[in-house]
Order: structure tokens, then sequence, then C-alpha cells
């Protein structure tokens, strides 16, 4: 099994704001910066998004 970067910081970005470790806009921040220095994909860049979009519209539903 090998090591995957992109999808370890992928899923360390969707972790960390599920969690409550670092707000969303700090989330976009990092992909974005991830996505520049091609680390990860758009792909992922997506899929972050639309964790952080989730993860929202949980928060809103809890309140």
């Amino acid at each position: 099994m090998s090591f995957n970067l992109s999808e370890f910081l992928t899923e360390g970005l969707i972790s960390s704001v599920n969690n409550g470790l670092i707000p969303s806009e700090l989330a976009t921040v990092y992909a974005g910066n991830y996505l520049a220095k091609s680390l990860i994909t758009q792909a992922q860049v997506t899929q972050v998004s639309d964790a952080i979009t989730a993860y929202k519209a949980a928060q809103v539903s809890a309140d």
C-alpha cells in the first residue's frame, strides 16, 4: 500500500471541518493553495467544497 498525498490532504481538510478544528473558510483557502501547487486536483477541491456545504447545512438544521 502506498501513501497518496492528495487523498491525505483532501480527507484531512474534510475531517478538520467536520470536527470543528478549522473554519470552513480556512479549509477553502487551503484547498485553493493545494490546487495551485498541484497537490490536489480540481475534483478533490470540489469534494472539499461539497463537504463544507453539507457541514454548513447540518449546522443550520441543528440550530
